[in-house]
């Protein structure tokens, strides 16, 4: 896909095939999201200061584009020309320079951040926009006021060339319009932006996540259920059901004077905070950290960390490609 162009963006057109974008990370979602705009015709320079760290990013990248093509997803004849627009670099100085908009998704490190964004504000130009992909902090406290009012925070979900979820918030002294105009493009990038109306930490689904994980630890370390039955039970039950009614419209079918009474339910006490649950910091001292050591809750012995990512995203794509409108305009019922 090709000649995108939006009629507004920090001041003025930004066009596909003219307007460089240029993603500074190329860990686990910084190819993603250069992948996304290089298919909309964008010209994408990807960087990352450790050479290995972006050789391994462009292959991910091509391996994501290739399994596409495969799935017919994408035209097997247009992959080089879509790879063909993804430009490395280990010095971000030039590319900063010709930036029009920059998309940070380096470590969630404030100290590295901030001088990321004072990298930016010196050699980017004046009407730059700046996205940040902080996945929880307040970046906004990480950049000089004359970088903050067109700095956001855009929020994209592993892996980001397939998830449609980007996460969009603003602060009070963010440029007039600059929100609405992120949304407007990522909509035509084929992503579904939520806008929040203020800045919380961690946004929305990583802190549902990490009520729903406090509570699956507990569960796990009560020796009430397995990590296995676990997964199961709400593959075949949360999963399916809250792509239909999300989190707050299935309130609605229960009856909210049911569901007021089960919140209140004293047998129903409520789990321990506990922010070290041994279910997880047990495996972490023995160095089973998940996929990329093999083995975490689950044992992926013999499996490489490509090919188990690939066998994700081609069920992801299998769910995504039957769900339609629920994905493209999530509308409730």
């Amino acid at each position: 896909m090709s000649g995108l162009t939006l009629a507004e963006f920090g001041g003025r057109p930004l066009t596909a095939g003219t307007d460089r974008v240029v993603v500074l990370g190329a860990g686990v979602m910084g190819p993603g999201i250069a992948l996304v705009f290089a298919e909309h015709g964008f010209d994408v320079d990807l960087c990352e200061t450790r050479p290995a760290a972006l050789e391994q990013g462009l292959a991910t990248q091509a391996d994501a584009l290739q399994l596409k093509a495969e799935l017919g997803l994408t035209p097997a004849d247009s992959v080089a020309s879509i790879r063909a627009r993804v430009h490395g670099h280990t010095d971000s100085d030039v590319p900063l320079r010709g930036a029009r908009l920059v998309i940070e998704a380096v470590t969630e490190n404030a100290d590295v951040k901030r001088a990321v964004y004072a990298r930016v504000q010196q050699l980017a130009p004046a009407d730059t926009v700046v996205w940040s992909n902080t996945s929880t902090m307040n970046v906004f406290e990480l950049a000089e006021p004359v970088l903050r009012a067109r700095l956001l925070v855009a929020h994209w979900f592993a892996p980001p060339h397939i998830l449609p979820l980007v996460e969009v918030v603003g602060e009070p002294d963010t440029q007039p319009g600059l929100v609405d105009q992120t949304l407007a493009l990522l909509r035509a990038l084929g992503k579904t932006p939520v806008r929040l109306e203020k800045f919380v930490p961690g946004f929305l689904i990583n802190r549902l996540l990490r009520a729903l994980g406090r509570e699956a630890f507990f569960l796990m370390d009560q020796g009430v259920v397995t990590a296995e039955n676990l997964d199961a039970a709400v593959r075949t039950s949360l999963a399916p059901r809250m792509q239909i009614l999300g989190l707050l419209q299935r309130y609605d079918f229960t009856g909210l004077n049911l569901s007021l009474r089960h919140l209140g339910d004293p047998a129903m006490a409520d789990a321990p905070v506990d922010l070290n649950p041994q279910a997880l910091s047990d495996r972490v001292t023995r160095g089973d950290l998940g996929v990329t050591t093999g083995k975490g809750f689950y044992d992926y012995a013999g499996r490489t960390p490509l090919a188990l990512q690939r066998e994700r995203d081609v069920r992801l794509w299998q769910v995504l490609s039957q769900l339609g409108d629920l994905v493209t305009d999530p509308k409730p019922l």
